[in-house]
């Protein structure tokens, strides 16, 4: 069998195997989630930050780009909520001038700018380190319900499609690129 073309031995390389992770600044939580020392998230994956409001979430996320920046990456920050600050990540050690920010409102607009970023960075380096943070996706709306009226309700429905639907688009995206992309989402 180790002659088969699908034979996933010791020495062969799986599309699933994760080579690379990001510290989220907490050796404890990188152990935690990763099962090994100096983990952290895995690079090529989607992660969520899931909890309750001013739980954290925010801040481990800044932790995620200020390590993203000391190994030489990329560190891009899409704020649906307009609540984070330049002291505040400063403060974690994010260098916010060599950090890309973009303040989206809607799903949609977010989806689109991940795909675009991946592909601009991609097109100069191949290889280098990228973390895209999304703080956080349950802020964000949908185009439909920005258009509507404020009396009007029901589509709850279409966000989760949405979001379905681009999950489904650039999971293999995000895995084929090497890209770590972060959304944090309140409980």
């Amino acid at each position: 069998m180790p002659n088969h073309p699908y034979f996933l031995g010791e020495a062969s390389q799986s599309p699933t195997d994760v080579k690379d992770f990001i510290s989220t600044g907490s050796s404890m939580l990188d152990l935690a989630i990763s099962n090994r020392q100096n983990g952290g998230i895995a690079v090529g994956r989607i992660t969520e930050i899931n909890g309750l409001e001013s739980s954290g979430k925010s801040l481990l996320g800044a932790h995620i780009l200020s390590e993203t920046q000391k190994k030489g990456g990329v560190a891009v920050y899409i704020d649906t909520e307009t609540s984070v600050s330049q002291q505040f990540l400063g403060a974690i050690g994010v260098d916010v001038s060599k950090m890309l920010y973009l303040h989206l409102e809607t799903v949609e607009d977010i989806f689109q700018a991940i795909e675009e970023i991946v592909t601009k960075v991609r097109e100069s380096d191949k290889d280098r380190l990228v973390t895209i943070l999304i703080d956080s996706l349950a802020a964000a709306s949908t185009k439909v319900e920005m258009d509507a009226d404020f009396d009007k309700d029901g589509w709850a429905t279409a966000k989760a499609i949405i979001i379905s639907k681009a999950m489904r688009k650039i999971t293999q995206m995000i895995g084929r690129q090497n890209i770590a992309l972060v959304f944090t989402n309140q409980l």
